[in-house]
């Protein structure tokens, strides 16, 4: 799906979602306080994952014809790794690691 974008369609797809993504990294900044990773690491980690998700599922099989779909499966994958890293990161600070 996104290898058969063209630059300029790989850019307002980047941009929109690292604007999406920054966001959402200013409201859970102010959510986790201590337990985040500042808005640009949260803004990082969920951009992240939006195209690692997307393009882990094209490397096995699935094609996102339809956008919607595509963004669905991106934006479970970005909540998926905020909540990962976010539950390591404060287990390995109650653990004291």
């Amino acid at each position: 799906m996104l290898m058969n974008l063209s630059f300029i369609w790989m850019a307002l797809a980047l941009a929109s979602v690292v604007i999406l993504s920054f966001l959402l990294g200013l409201f859970l900044d102010t959510i986790l306080g201590e337990d985040g990773f500042g808005a640009v690491g949260n803004t990082f980690v969920l951009a992240a994952g939006f195209f690692l998700t997307i393009g882990i599922g094209n490397h096995f099989g699935y094609v996102f014809r339809d956008l919607r779909m595509g963004i669905i499966y991106g934006t479970a994958g970005a909540c998926a790794a905020i909540v990962a890293l976010t539950a390591i990161k404060a287990v390995a600070t109650r653990l004291r690691l």
